[in-house]
């Protein structure tokens, strides 16, 4: 069990949620636990997974699909994680390294925009099409 308890510094204490983290505290009595304190990030807003999911993954898998390779949304968001999200983590001293495929979900607003940019300039590069920005209209002529 992982129990996460959000608070703000003031004076060298914590100034809210002393109580959250007094209730963690006794749900872990007995127990030896692991404490860390870090500064809070912002995770990638609704907006940026709304534009991800509604735009950037559809534009890319239907350009896979032009190119004849039938795959679905989901295979398209794991294809571009696998690209842009893999990082090598060290294990032992050997210098032996493990790849690690960062979920979307793990990421900062600035790393979710880092990931996009990222995916925008590859499709335009080798895919040859352009993801819109997410505050661009676009227009659909129909004949």
């Amino acid at each position: 069990m992982k129990i996460s308890v959000n608070s703000k510094v003031e004076n060298g204490r914590l100034s809210v949620n002393r109580a959250a983290l007094s209730r963690a505290m006794h749900d872990f009595e007995g127990k030896e636990v692991t404490i860390t304190i870090a500064r809070k990030k912002k995770s990638r807003s609704n907006e940026q997974n709304r534009y991800y999911w509604g735009c950037v993954i559809p534009i890319v898998r239907d350009a896979f699909r032009d190119a004849g390779h039938l795959i679905t949304q989901e295979d398209t968001h794991l294809m571009l994680r696998a690209k842009f999200l893999t990082e090598a983590l060290p294990i032992g001293e050997d210098g032996e390294f493990i790849d690690h495929i960062k979920s979307t979900t793990e990421l900062t607003t600035l790393d979710m925009t880092i990931y996009i940019d990222n995916i925008r300039y590859w499709c335009a590069e080798f895919l040859g099409i352009t993801i819109p920005e997410p505050n661009e209209q676009i227009e659909i002529f129909n004949d």
